[in-house]
C-alpha cells in the first residue's frame, strides 16, 4: 500500500490529488486558483473517512455538504504566492497519513524518457533542456518539484511525462522531412502530449468495449485548454497531432495549432516581427482566442456564439473543422476504427461539439444517438446501437494514471 500526492502545476493553478494506491481510493482532491490574484482561491473534497485528521485554519472555512456528500473545505488566498501556495497545500493534509510519494505531472520530457521516473539532479537538468519545448509548462513544474523538495525532502517525487506514452511509435510516424543531420544534431522529431490522459481512457474504452486493449485500434480525442487527439493501436500510440512542441496540430485556447511555416517566416523575415514576438503570438494570441477576437475559453464562446457573435461562432466551427480533419486522418492510418473517445473538459462537456464532429462520420460507420449525447455524464457511449464504431465520453483521471505509474516505479526501487 502506498498514498501518493499527485500534481498537476499550471501558471495559475495547482490541481492536486491524494490517493491510496493501488486501490486507487482518492483521499482528497483539490485546487489552488488564480495564484497572485486578489481572489485566488484554495479548496479541497476530502474523502469522509479522513474526517478525524481535516485541519481548518478556522471554523468558518468548512462547508458542510448534504449528507453523505464528502467534507470540504474552501477559503479565500487573496493574491497568494507561489510558494505560499505550496505552504497551504502542505499544511492541509491529513498529518498523521504517511506520504510515501509525491508524483508531477511534466508536459514534455523531450528525448530523455518514455516511462515514469524517480527524480533527480540529472532528471531535472533534462526537464530544464526540454522548456523550451513547453515554455507555458516545465518551468512552472520545475518550481513545483523544487518546493515540494523544500517541504519534504525525504519523500521521493516523481515524474510522469506527457510525452513518455508516445515515445515507441513507429520511427516513420516520428520524424521530419527535415535534413537528418539537423534532427539528429537538435533533437527535432514528433513527440506527443497529454500521454496519461490517451492511456488511462484507452485502458478505460477497452473495459467499457469488453474488449482486450491489445485488440483494439482507438481515436483518443482529448479537448480542453491543450488539445490533442491520438491514434491508439493496440495500446500503444501510433500517431498525434501535438508533435515537436505544444503548439502544434489541434487548434488550443490561445494556441494556433498547426500552421503554415512560410506565415512565420514571413512575419519575421518580411513583416519584420522579432522571433520572440512571433513565440508570443502562436502561444498567447492564438488558437480559439485569436479566431473569436474575445476568448479562450469554449463554454464562454458557446455562449456568446448562441448570441450570435460571428467570430465566436467561426472559431468553434475551426474547432470541429480540425477534430473531423483528423479523425479522418488517423482512421485511414489505423485501416479502420473500433472507438472514438471525447475527453477533456471540452470532450466531456461540450455536446454540441460532440454532436457537430460525429453527425459527419457516417461514411466511418459511427451514429451518435443524439438523445444519449446530450445527456451524457460519467463515463457512457453515445453511439447507435446499430454503430459500427463505438463512441464514448470518458472523464479522463491523469492523476489515477500517473499514481498507477508510480506505484510500479515504487516496486522497482
Amino acid at each position: 500500500m502506498a498514498t501518493i500526492l499527485v500534481l498537476n502545476c499550471g501558471s495559475s493553478t495547482i490541481k492536486f490529488q491524494l490517493l491510496d494506491m493501488p486501490a486507487g481510493r482518492r483521499l482528497l482532491k483539490g485546487a489552488i486558483e488564480k495564484i497572485g490574484q486578489q481572489e485566488s482561491k484554495g479548496r479541497i473534497s476530502y474523502d469522509a473517512s479522513l474526517e478525524p485528521f481535516r485541519r481548518f485554519s478556522s471554523p468558518q472555512e468548512e462547508h458542510p455538504s448534504s449528507k453523505g456528500s464528502p467534507p470540504s473545505l474552501e477559503e479565500s488566498l487573496p493574491a497568494i504566492s507561489y510558494a505560499d501556495a505550496f505552504d497551504w497545500l502542505f499544511a492541509h493534509l491529513p498529518p498523521t497519513l504517511p506520504l510515501d510519494a509525491i508524483g508531477h505531472r511534466v508536459v514534455h520530457g523531450g528525448p530523455y524518457f518514455n516511462q515514469t521516473v524517480r527524480i533527480t539532479q540529472e532528471v531535472v537538468e533534462h526537464i530544464q533542456a526540454c522548456s523550451s519545448l513547453a515554455p507555458l509548462h516545465n518551468p512552472i513544474q520545475l518550481e513545483g518539484i523544487r518546493l515540494c523538495k523544500t517541504h519534504h525532502g525525504e519523500i521521493p517525487q516523481f515524474a510522469s511525462f506527457d510525452t513518455a506514452f508516445h515515445r515507441d511509435k513507429p520511427e516513420v510516424h516520428r520524424i521530419f522531412a527535415l535534413p537528418r543531420q539537423l534532427c539528429t544534431q537538435f533533437g527535432y522529431e514528433k513527440y506527443g502530449f497529454h500521454g496519461a490522459s490517451h492511456r488511462y481512457v484507452a485502458r478505460r474504452a477497452a473495459a467499457l468495449l469488453q474488449r482486450p486493449l491489445e485488440e483494439l485500434r482507438l481515436i483518443s480525442c482529448h479537448l480542453g485548454g491543450g488539445s490533442s487527439i491520438t491514434a491508439i493501436h493496440r495500446g500503444k500510440a501510433l500517431d498525434t497531432t501535438a508533435t515537436y512542441g505544444t503548439c502544434t496540430g489541434m487548434p488550443m485556447g490561445s494556441r494556433s495549432g498547426d500552421i503554415d511555416v512560410a506565415v512565420i517566416l514571413d512575419l519575421i523575415l518580411q513583416q519584420g516581427y522579432s522571433p520572440q514576438e512571433v513565440s508570443d503570438i502562436l502561444y498567447n494570441q492564438s488558437g480559439l482566442f485569436g479566431i473569436s477576437g474575445i476568448s479562450s475559453d469554449m463554454a464562454e464562446l458557446e455562449r456568446l456564439e448562441q448570441a450570435g457573435h460571428e467570430g465566436a461562432h467561426l472559431a468553434r466551427e475551426y474547432y470541429v473543422y480540425m477534430i473531423k480533419k483528423f479523425i479522418g486522418a488517423f482512421a485511414a492510418l489505423l485501416e479502420g476504427v473500433d472507438a472514438i473517445i471525447f475527453t477533456g473538459g471540452i470532450g466531456e462537456k461540450d455536446h454540441d461539439i460532440r454532436e457537430r464532429v460525429c453527425r459527419s462520420l457516417g461514411w466511418l460507420g459511427a451514429r451518435i444517438d443524439l438523445t444519449k449525447n446530450r445527456g451524457a455524464q460519467g463515463e457512457t457511449p453515445i453511439s447507435t446501437t446499430d454503430s459500427r464504431v463505438t463512441l464514448l465520453v470518458i472523464p479522463t483521471d491523469e492523476e489515477l494514471e500517473i499514481a498507477l505509474e508510480i506505484t510500479e516505479a515504487l516496486e522497482n526501487i
